[in-house]
């Protein structure tokens, strides 16, 4: 029987066997619109269940010529079985783990570490480890990752890179430390102590906070809509991290709900089986109310050790707002204000 392998991602599991077959990168055919989240997601890989003992081979010269630019030989998962709950609700082939080396089963299925050792992109040694990711806003744009590099024009003029260290990089996850949280002008203590990090992660779709923080957020950020709806910029959450500070407004994080809403923890049986939950609203709230409540999208995750329980998820809104670059040579990621096609009225 061929080797198996049980990974676990998020709220759900994949069981697959090893394949073994040349990867191509390109320009997609058909460009999808900006992803719009209604409920909580996360694609953070937790733990492999299942560890098989595999003798991984080098290739040999004649395969590598086989190859042609923007293609590389990789090794990857083919799931057999997955769980229902999150996959039945995605319509993506796959997931394309960009996590760094120590979080791939081995160095072959890490696709970052081997594109770059086989020259499936452009870019000089100090950027062959580098990706950058731009998310759209409207059906105006459409997303894309950017290997060997960035592309500067996802910045917005004037603007440069500000580049912050990623700690504890044996652990797989693009992790940074934060220094302080600020919620409505008021500095939260919880970072005092200087346990918290932030996980960047291209696979969550909303702004996942740990359960002790995440009541008061959502006391201090939800507010009544006004005339423009919840397309403000106060109350801001800033997360200051130690060379930049992320600023997400109304626009960035919250959703219209009509009426007033109430704020409810999840029921016993669902924090033990996923010990997360998302404050969920429906995306076609009517904003024009003026008794609407503007809700944080706030998904709630005290994730395991050996991560610290003070641990903040940056999702998709953080990939929308801010052009992202990743660095696994340093390692280190870098923010600037993305620059986003808006329409003219």
């Amino acid at each position: 029987s061929r080797d198996q392998l049980t990974v676990s991602f998020g709220t759900g599991e994949i069981t697959g066997v090893f394949v073994h077959d040349i990867v191509c990168l390109g320009d997609q055919k058909e460009k999808p619109g900006p992803a719009v989240a209604t409920s909580g997601t996360s694609m953070l890989q937790a733990s492999v269940k299942k560890t098989i003992s595999v003798d991984f081979v080098e290739l040999n010269e004649d395969e590598d010529n086989n190859t042609k630019h923007g293609c590389l030989y990789m090794r990857f998962n083919t799931a057999i079985e997955m769980t229902d709950d999150p996959f039945e609700n995605f319509g993506f082939d796959g997931i394309l783990g960009l996590g760094l080396r120590s979080l791939s089963q081995a160095p072959p299925f890490n696709l970052v570490e081997s594109g770059a050792k086989e020259g499936a992109w452009y870019g000089d040694d100090h950027r062959l480890k580098m990706f950058g990711v731009f998310l759209a806003v409207s059906d105006f744009e459409h997303s894309e990752i950017t290997f060997g590099g960035y592309k500067p024009e996802h910045i917005t003029a004037g603007e440069q890179i500000s580049w912050n260290k990623v700690y504890d990089g044996h652990l797989g996850h693009w992790q940074l430390a934060v220094k302080s949280i600020t919620a409505d002008g008021v500095r939260l203590p919880f970072c005092d102590d200087g346990t918290c990090r932030a996980v960047v992660d291209t696979g969550t779709s909303l702004l996942g906070v740990p359960r002790k923080i995440g009541r008061e957020l959502v006391l201090r950020l939800r507010h009544k809509s006004s005339r423009a709806g919840c397309k403000t910029n106060l109350p801001a959450l800033e997360i200051q991290l130690e060379q930049f500070t992320l600023v997400l407004g109304p626009s960035d994080i919250t959703r219209a709900e009509g009426g007033v809403a109430a704020l409810k923890e999840p029921n016993a049986a669902a924090q033990e089986q996923t010990n997360s939950t998302a404050l969920k609203m429906p995306a076609n709230a009517a904003q024009e109310q003026t008794n609407a409540t503007c809700m944080p999208m706030l998904m709630f995750m005290d994730l395991p050790e050996p991560l610290s329980p003070k641990t903040l998820i940056l999702g998709e809104p953080v990939l929308q707002k801010y052009y992202t670059v990743f660095d696994a040579l340093a390692p280190r990621i870098g923010f600037a204000t993305a620059h986003h096609v808006r329409p003219t009225l």
